[in-house]
């Protein structure tokens, strides 16, 4: 069994409870938010809290792996996928994580140069602050793991809060946003449902990378609920203000809208401010996790090339992304890591029980499979993602995410059985 170093555990439960504080606060946080309006105010508080509770609780457990063995999230995949199987949700993850990075990029854009417009020149172009967004969180992927800098992670997050609660108290001004009724409306269940798959994916979206992090911690336990809570209070903080500033405008981009509302009631330096730096801190972590799903697929790539060229790839996408895409590309992540990450928390720990005698992650030894492959479960994964699309399509009342986790758990563990005829793993 591997096991992690004492000496790689350097880092605090309030420093990754803030870290994934200042990964949640973000103008895509927000305007996915937005999509939840349709519920109505009461309903969609309630599918907001729920749906964050459920996509938060995989979204730490996926960690635990990282933190009592010392791997990263892709590297834990080869429990459930093989040795060469985990290079499959490896390539997957780098080309999410360059999703965000570029909607993020994009989205900050054009909302930066919505609050600059006032000011003109280059503050009125998106492509100034693409550019200049990017380029800022490209320096702060490459120093933030550095424990000298820790210090300035602690009074950026600290700042975007603070920021956040200017921002929170213009979008609850009767003064500027005033809601419209009813507050409460009758929704079908299946519709209640699908709707809340949008709160499930965004702490499932960071699912794919989270051990990349909690590997690094001192405690198990902090580590899972730090992230569970820090990241958890502060999403349902951003959809809530996309939910409130939907129900009070119809727009069809709630983070943008309360941005510019900043802009326009004297706030825009603070508006600029939050800007950048939400993108900054929420953008980190794809660029960085990019270069650690690079290393489960050949430990020969050197990380700092891999987030280069990311953090420079990312700001030319940006740079003609559509951003209509982004709702649909919130349901791909669905489909694909939700069932995934069903059979890894399934089999890591249902199946195993959080042993894993004989294993080690860094050899490979005791993940061969077929060839490296574990055939089983990529098929138990591809009808989990099948089971997603065909409860979006036909709107099953559990609605897409909920259902392709149960299939996914359920088909694992009945695959599991029938080819060990019952028997526990040897502990």
């Amino acid at each position: 069994m591997q096991e992690h170093k004492e000496s790689k555990r350097t880092v605090s439960t309030l420093t990754i409870g803030l870290m994934w504080s200042g990964i949640a606060i973000s103008v895509a946080e927000i305007w996915a938010g937005g999509f939840i309006g349709q519920a109505g105010l009461v309903w969609g508080l309630v599918i907001i809290v729920v749906g964050h509770a459920l996509g938060g609780l995989v979204m730490s457990a996926a960690g635990c792996i990282g933190t009592r063995y010392g791997v990263m999230s892709m590297e834990s995949t080869r429990l459930v996928l093989g040795n060469r199987g985990s290079t499959i949700p490896s390539v997957l993850n780098v080309l999410q994580l360059v999703g965000w990075a570029t909607i993020m990029l994009a989205l900050s854009g054009a909302v930066g140069a919505s609050v600059g417009k006032p000011l003109g020149g280059v503050f009125a172009r998106k492509e100034f602050w693409i550019i200049l967004i990017g380029a800022g969180t490209l320096a702060w992927s490459l120093l933030v793991g550095e424990e000298r800098t820790r210090w300035l992670q602690h009074i950026l997050i600290g700042g975007l809060l603070a920021l956040s609660v200017v921002m929170t108290f213009v979008a609850l001004n009767p003064k500027y946003y005033t809601l419209k009724g009813p507050f409460l409306k009758s929704i079908p269940l299946a519709k209640g449902a699908s709707l809340m798959d949008f709160a499930i994916v965004m702490p499932i979206s960071w699912a794919p990378l989270i051990a990349d992090y909690s590997r690094m911690a001192r405690s198990e336990k902090g580590a899972f609920w730090s992230s569970f809570g820090g990241y958890g209070i502060m999403s349902i903080w951003m959809y809530v203000i996309g939910l409130v500033v939907f129900l009070a405008t119809g727009t069809d981009d709630a983070g943008a809208n309360v941005v510019g509302m900043m802009g326009k009631v004297g706030l825009a330096i603070p508006a600029m401010i939050l800007v950048f730096a939400s993108t900054v801190t929420s953008d980190f972590p794809d660029i960085y996790s990019s270069a650690c799903s690079m290393l489960n697929i050949d430990r020969r790539i050197k990380p700092v090339y891999t987030m280069w060229a990311t953090g420079l790839g990312t700001i030319v996408l940006a740079l003609f992304f559509d951003l209509s895409k982004y709702m649909h590309f919130l349901e791909l992540i669905g489909a694909v890591f939700v069932p995934l990450f069903a059979l890894l928390l399934t089999e890591y720990f249902v199946v195993r029980r959080q042993r894993l005698p004989g294993i080690d992650f860094a050899t490979g030894k005791g993940l061969e499979f077929t060839n490296g492959f574990r055939l089983t479960a990529l098929a138990v994964w591809v009808l989990g993602a099948a089971s997603f699309f065909t409860a979006k399509k036909f709107g099953f009342i559990l609605g897409g995410s909920v259902t392709s986790f149960a299939v996914t758990a359920a088909a694992h563990l009945a695959v599991v059985k029938f080819a060990t005829g019952g028997a526990q793993p040897e502990e």
